[in-house]
């Protein structure tokens, strides 16, 4: 698989490899690893409502209807030079146009969510984490993006996925190898199939280090 995989990412580098046009985002790729239905059977069901699409396990969510854009966002907090002391963290719900830019921090940071209380046109709302629905979610994938390095998003159809973005002109994007070697380290270890195509959709780049860095530490803690 993971030769394959390489075959397909330096495919995908070389067809859009033009540094001279693109600059940081000459060869710009992406690896979407679709996991198999139950690779994660622990994982706690909860969600804002119908129509949600998960942006990022146990932590944010996302709904567009022709009235709205919802977004629900758990362990949202307040900087401390905001909020003075702080309340602890909170699920914020976040309603907004219809026609509202699609956010990409809710793939990456979460948390940056509390940037748009004072947007025009929004809607918030506060509650505490402590106690809330949402609670059980957010506690099982930050154990979980500790021990692995990632969060998988859930797509439309219902199915976990996870983009990781291959950025080799990028100064602080991963490169082609460090992709190859997350993705099929992930691939691994939960199965599931890994498709690679243009750059152009939301992903978190530090995703792919993290991966590697949690690997790492795996290993060291089996050989000590």
């Amino acid at each position: 698989m993971k030769r394959t995989l390489e075959r397909a990412v330096m495919a995908a580098v070389l067809a859009t490899w033009d540094p001279a046009r693109r600059g940081e985002n000459a060869g710009a790729a992406a690896v979407r690893v679709t996991f198999p239905e139950g690779a994660f059977p622990r994982a706690p069901a909860w969600s804002p409502g119908d129509r949600f699409e998960v942006c990022r396990a146990g932590q944010s969510w996302i709904r567009r209807t022709p009235e709205a854009t919802t977004m629900v966002v758990a362990g949202a907090q307040l900087p401390l030079r905001v909020a003075g002391v702080p309340d602890g963290p909170e699920v914020w719900t976040v309603t907004g146009p219809a026609d509202a830019e699609r956010p990409a921090f809710l793939w990456g940071q979460p948390a940056r969510v509390t940037e748009l209380r004072r947007a025009p046109g929004i809607r918030v709302g506060r509650e505490p984490l402590s106690g809330h629905p949402a609670a059980a979610a957010a506690e099982y994938w930050e154990a979980f993006a500790a021990r692995w390095g990632f969060r998988p998003a859930r797509k439309p159809d219902g199915r976990w996925s996870l983009l990781l973005p291959c950025l080799p002109a990028h100064p602080d994007g991963p490169n082609e190898r460090e992709v190859i070697d997350a993705a099929a380290l992930v691939v691994r270890e939960f199965g599931g199939r890994a498709a690679v195509r243009p750059y152009g959709q939301v992903g978190d780049p530090f995703t792919v280090w993290r991966i590697l860095e949690c690997a790492t530490v795996r290993l060291r803690t089996r050989l000590a």
